[in-house]
C-alpha cells in the first residue's frame, strides 16, 4: 500500500510540474485535522462517557491520511526543482467563505457543503470550485511579489546528476 501511494504522489508530481509553471498548495494542518475525538464524560453516569463521534471521525481521520497530501506536496517540490515550476504554498484561511468575483467574506454564503452563494453579489458556484479559484489567485499574488535569488522551498541538490541538471537548466 506504502509504495502504491508512493507510485502516485511520483506520478502526480511528474504530470504537474510537467503541464504547469505554477502550482498551488493550501498549508494544510493534517496533524490537526486528524486528531482524536476527545472523550465527553457522563455528568449522571461516574466513569462513563457520552457518544462523541469517535468512530465517524477515526473513518474521516483514515482517509485524510490515506490520500497523503503531504507526500503528494514533497513530491511535487521534489520535481519541481527539476522542471523549473514554483511551487506556492499559501494560507488556507477564509478561502471557501470569500466570493472569488466581488472578495467579500462572509460565512453565511456558503450554504452547505457543495454550495457557495455570495450574500454580496449573488455569485453562485460549487463551494470547492470558488474556494480553489481563491487559492489560485492567492498563489499567484504570493508568486508575483519580490522574490530573492533562490526560490523559497528550493533546496540545493544532493547528487551531482541534479548539480548537472540545474546547471545545464540555468545556461539555457
Amino acid at each position: 500500500m506504502r509504495r502504491r501511494r508512493e507510485d502516485f504522489a511520483a506520478q502526480t508530481a511528474d504530470a504537474l510540474t510537467r503541464d504547469h509553471d505554477l502550482i498551488v498548495f493550501e498549508a494544510l494542518k493534517t496533524k490537526n485535522m486528524t486528531a482524536t475525538a476527545k472523550p465527553v464524560p457522563d455528568p449522571d453516569r461516574p466513569g462513563a462517557f457520552l457518544p462523541n463521534g469517535a468512530a465517524a471521525k477515526s473513518g474521516l481521520n483514515r482517509s485524510i491520511l490515506d490520500k497523503g497530501w503531504h507526500r503528494i506536496e514533497v513530491a511535487t517540490r521534489s520535481k519541481a526543482r527539476y522542471t523549473g515550476s514554483c511551487v506556492v504554498t499559501v494560507n488556507p484561511a477564509y478561502t471557501s467563505q470569500t466570493c472569488n468575483v466581488c472578495k467579500v467574506v462572509d460565512w453565511t454564503s456558503r450554504e452547505s457543503q457543495a454550495v457557495f452563494r455570495c450574500t454580496s453579489c449573488g455569485h453562485a458556484e460549487h463551494a470547492d470550485v470558488n474556494a480553489a479559484k481563491n487559492i489560485l489567485t492567492a498563489g499567484r499574488a504570493e508568486h508575483a511579489q519580490a522574490r530573492p535569488a533562490v526560490r523559497a522551498g528550493a533546496r540545493k541538490p544532493r547528487s551531482r546528476v541534479g548539480r548537472k541538471a540545474n546547471r545545464q537548466a540555468a545556461v539555457a
